[in-house]
């Protein structure tokens, strides 16, 4: 995960709307925690119940992003006709 940025989403708030102040403060903490070191800090039970839901967003992401990039190598990769192996071009012989 970039800790520099991630993509919250509204259904966070609205999942953890009813919580009390102090549960709902303790899971955006543990949010910005976990996309920063990718663990998740220590909680309540409440808390680490709410956080579960945004946890597994997160991973997705992660995951998500982990295909694209890989994704992406192998198609620069391809278009310079290189293998991961090598890093070196093939070249034509002159």
């Amino acid at each position: 995960m970039n800790p520099k940025k991630f993509t919250a989403t509204t259904s966070w708030a609205k999942a953890m709307a009813e919580l009390q102040d102090k549960y709902r403060l303790e899971v955006y903490d543990a949010i910005f925690a976990y996309a920063e070191t990718g663990t998740a800090p220590e909680m309540s039970e409440t808390a680490a119940a709410a956080f579960g839901f945004v946890k597994n967003d997160l991973d997705e992401a992660v995951d998500r992003l982990i295909d694209i990039c890989d994704k992406r190598k192998e198609a620069a990769l391809k278009r310079w006709n290189r293998t991961p192996e090598t890093k070196q071009p093939n070249l034509p012989n002159t």
